[in-house]
């Protein structure tokens, strides 16, 4: 009973930790955005002041939050929307080829994820530029989803080997069709799933800084690229930056609020199956 009360207390201590110095940054990060430049350098930082708006009235009446924003928030939904929609039908037709030549195109999908941003900015910026393209929100949809896509398909081929193909046989011995199949009986059993990979699209296609500091200038431009172009050439506007960095981080909480029951659940199928 004394070592489990000992191990109970040193979990707990760790946990208690763990959220410490994860929710530490980021309720440094909302505070400072509360204060001024002087406020922020003060030595010790005050932990009573008098907090002011000043840093987000500049963000939303200087004209630029809002676009890059909305550029961001439109982006993301075209990543995972485009991405789910494309990856669903890819990822079952390879779960289904149980044969040498479906794990050989499933591994070539994910080496295509595996390849690092910068190996292939270059390209993309050429073929951007001939299309005429540079600085759309289209640019950067199109080349976040080259690595969402595969991504996506991925963790969709692993869910849907997974499931029992009897749920499947059952529905076609009934007389549904593969599609009727697909929609009607995979799709629902694989949904947590499919909600854990829309959040990773998403995260993944709004924090994403490279591929939209190269293709944008100003009127496509996203929030972290925004973010950047704040910083200043002399001097770093903390306060600001403070303020656009809360704000961003937004969409992504109340998305992953609503989606959350399946996040858990999702990212560990199949780790209990017999």
């Amino acid at each position: 009973m004394r070592g489990d009360l000992i191990r109970s207390i040193l979990l707990h201590t760790l946990a208690i930790i763990a959220c410490i110095l994860i929710v530490f940054p980021i309720a440094w990060l909302v505070i400072s955005s509360f204060k001024t430049m002087y406020q922020i350098f003060q030595i010790p930082p005050p932990l009573i002041f008098e907090p002011t708006l000043d840093n987000y009235r500049r963000l939303f009446f200087g004209g630029q939050l809002m676009n890059a924003f909305f550029n961001s928030l439109i982006i993301s939904a075209i990543t995972v929307i485009v991405s789910l929609v494309l990856a669903i039908p890819a990822s079952y037709s390879l779960s289904r080829l149980n044969n040498a030549v479906g794990r050989n195109i499933g591994f070539w999908i994910l080496s295509v994820r595996m390849a690092p941003s910068f190996a292939v900015i270059v390209p993309y910026f050429i073929i951007m530029y001939h299309l005429k393209l540079i600085d759309t929100i289209w640019a950067v949809a199109v080349t976040y989803l080259v690595f969402a896509i595969p991504f996506s398909t991925w963790l969709l081929k692993i869910t849907f080997e997974e499931l029992p193909r009897e749920l499947e046989e059952s529905a076609l011995v009934d007389g549904a069709t593969k599609a009727a199949a697909l929609m009607r009986i995979i799709l629902p059993n694989a949904a947590p799933m499919i909600a854990s990979v829309s959040i990773l699209t998403f995260v993944l296609a709004w924090n994403e800084f490279l591929m939209a500091f190269i293709l944008t200038s100003r009127d496509a431009r996203t929030v972290p690229v925004l973010i950047t172009a704040l910083s200043g050439t002399h001097k770093l506007d903390w306060p600001i930056m403070a303020a656009i960095t809360t704000i961003s981080m937004i969409p992504a909480f109340i998305f992953i609020t609503f989606v959350q029951r399946y996040l858990v659940k999702g990212l560990t199928m199949g780790s209990l199956k017999s």
